[in-house]
């Protein structure tokens, strides 16, 4: 018989008689102990992920166990259903089949680790707790498309009501798609039962550029952020369009301030520390790790000519710089043991320490709201985009300032927008073509 329990854990690692625990820094786990062939080996657990609170695992609980009647959670299978007709071995689960796809991923695959965190983040809370005690033999597509619908309304694991977004739906059924293709070269599956469903559309949507007057806004302030990294970090976007990430990752060396060039090679996440080092996360510890890695496409790695500001800004950034010890960090490569490797990182916080992605990217956002700007980090990639092509630079070469692969497809359908002086600027040229004063001009052409 299938077990199902609750364990509740401090992401502090507070001791519980201690009663310094808070609902922040208390999550709940629901997980249901698998049966084992014996009956008396150690006990595994599937956990369905954390929650904030004890109903919401709960609920969890409930609907992977089928108790609710939910449309989602498949019929529980009979004792017998998971064997063969002649006592044989237990039919494969879709949670065997995940289990084996994302260990195959990271071990034998060219997948960053973090993208491999991020699968194991979609499975196992939206999944797992419906479909993953099914047969692959019996999943269907009905059963697929009823968890996606299931999902835009009810999906929300952080306790509030509401659904997933359907970009997370739409993330959420290519993954699934991929590991259920696996699963007809491993498994004999005759069709994929992903293949047909559908998942949400994406809303539509405003783009979004900043006009080059815009961007100079947080330049200008930035020559009066006490914070040096954070003023570096916000000329090398403006500069560069570079990633996040990438802009962490830079180190000393990859500045050529004589020839005025910048070499990308790496970047910095923030992984699932678990996944990372391979084994249980301490309590108190931070669930995520900093870990530098490969970029995210082999075209990333790239030399780009900075601008006179940019160099200019450097350079005094390097002045300001004292003597510091390297940095030790994880380095994760994929199909590859991490190993610990030392860093001369570019960028550092006030105490030397490395600045995490999502720390620049919140600091950012605060920085260029006080400056008068509502802007994220990425949207200056997009800014750099669209400016070059309102000054009428190709898409290829707009593609190699992004260091896109494809030539420029990806730039003019994603990065490239509309600024607001571009109409203006076409019923000009328009006007020039077609008005009176082009029309008069024709015409004494033609009588002269």
């Amino acid at each position: 018989m299938t077990n199902g329990t609750i364990e509740r854990k401090c992401m502090k690692g507070h001791k519980k008689a201690e009663g310094r625990c808070s609902p922040r820094c208390v999550r709940w786990y629901p997980r249901i102990q698998r049966a084992t062939p014996d009956g008396h080996s150690r006990r595994r657990f599937d956990y369905l992920g954390g929650y904030p609170t004890k109903a919401a695992a709960r609920a969890a609980l409930h609907q992977a166990l089928g108790r609710q009647g939910d449309n989602v959670a498949p019929d529980q299978p009979s004792k017998t259903s998971n064997t063969s007709v002649m006592g044989g071995p237990a039919q494969p689960t879709l949670n065997d089949l995940l289990d084996h796809w994302l260990a195959h991923l990271q071990a034998n695959r060219a997948v960053r680790l973090r993208t491999v965190g991020r699968y194991r983040q979609l499975t196992e809370h939206h999944v797992r707790p419906y479909l993953g005690a099914l047969p692959l033999s019996a999943l269907s597509t009905l059963q697929v498309q009823r968890l996606y619908d299931q999902l835009a309304h009810h999906g929300r694991k952080d306790g509030k009501a509401g659904g997933l977004g359907s970009r997370t739906i739409r993330q959420l059924h290519l993954c699934l798609h991929q590991a259920l293709s696996y699963a007809m070269k491993w498994h004999d599956l005759a069709t994929n039962p992903a293949a047909d469903a559908e998942p949400p559309a994406l809303p539509a949507h405003t783009p979004a550029a900043l006009t080059p007057q815009q961007v100079g806004i947080p330049l200008a302030a930035a020559h009066h952020e006490r914070r040096p990294w954070l003023h570096a970090f916000v000329v090398l976007a403006a500069a560069t369009g570079a990633r996040t990430g990438e802009l962490c990752g830079l180190e000393q060396h990859d500045l050529d301030l004589e020839a005025g060039t910048l070499r990308f090679r790496q970047a910095l996440s923030s992984i699932d520390q678990q996944l990372a080092s391979g084994r249980p996360r301490p309590n108190g510890r931070r669930g995520k790790l900093l870990v530098v890695g490969p970029l995210k496409t082999p075209a990333s790695q790239a030399v780009l000519s900075l601008p006179a500001f940019a160099v200019d800004a450097l350079r005094d950034h390097q002045q300001l710089q004292r003597q510091r010890t390297p940095l030790r960090l994880l380095l994760v490569q994929p199909g590859q043991a991490p190993r610990p490797v030392e860093l001369d990182l570019l960028l550092r916080t006030g105490r030397g320490t490395a600045v995490r992605p999502e720390h620049a990217s919140r600091a950012f956002r605060a920085f260029a709201h006080a400056a008068g700007v509502q802007a994220h980090p990425h949207l200056l990639r997009h800014s750099l985009a669209s400016a070059m092509a309102a000054a009428k630079e190709p898409a290829s070469v707009i593609a190699g300032q992004l260091r896109h692969a494809d030539g420029g497809t990806l730039a003019s359908r994603t990065y490239i927008h509309q600024l607001p002086h571009t109409p203006p600027r076409l019923a000009r040229l328009i006007e020039a073509m077609y008005g009176p004063a082009a029309r008069q001009a024709t015409s004494d052409d033609r009588n002269g």
